[in-house]
């Protein structure tokens, strides 16, 4: 189950706090780079994004508020929910992120990357980790999802 982290160049030290303490927990990453100074056209972050939304199960979006009106983001949102990945944002700043982003969880701080840790692990041991990419199991996948986002949300709310 890898998890995804898209990041813009501003955000580095950032995404590759996050990558190394999911790293430490023997949770695999792809770290990829999103950003106008890295000469990237769209066709090619667009081809990154379709690759690794269909190779991982999770997704981190790194974001800073001038990330958060990049094009990218609802285009990697889309992807990743057409296909029940789970996602969460690691807001880095003090602006609020637009609201179509509060459906899923933000973490603010590295205490929040422990709990999404823990998020990760629960899925796993109680078996709501993606199970088939079939149309059958489309249903229970998005339940799941669902579920991952809900329990990651109220984790970040209370602390614990």
């Amino acid at each position: 189950m890898p998890v995804f982290i898209s990041y813009r160049h501003s955000q580095r030290l950032d995404a590759f706090i996050i990558n190394e303490r999911l790293k430490l927990e023997g949770i695999s990453t792809q770290l990829d780079l999103f950003d106008n100074e890295a000469q990237q056209t769209t066709d090619d972050i667009s081809g990154i994004i379709r690759r690794n939304i269909s190779q991982c199960t999770h997704l981190i979006a790194v974001l800073a508020p001038e990330t958060a009106d990049a094009w990218w983001v609802p285009f990697q949102l889309g992807a990743a929910t057409l296909v029940n990945r789970r996602v969460a944002f690691y807001q880095c700043g003090e602006a609020t992120l637009p609201a179509y982003l509060e459906k899923w969880p933000t973490m603010y701080n590295r205490e929040h990357i422990d709990l999404y840790v823990r998020a990760y692990h629960d899925e796993q041991t109680f078996k709501r980790s993606i199970d088939s990419e079939a149309c059958e199991a489309n249903a229970t996948n998005r339940s799941n999802a669902d579920f991952f986002h809900a329990d990651l949300k109220a984790k970040i709310r209370r602390g614990f």
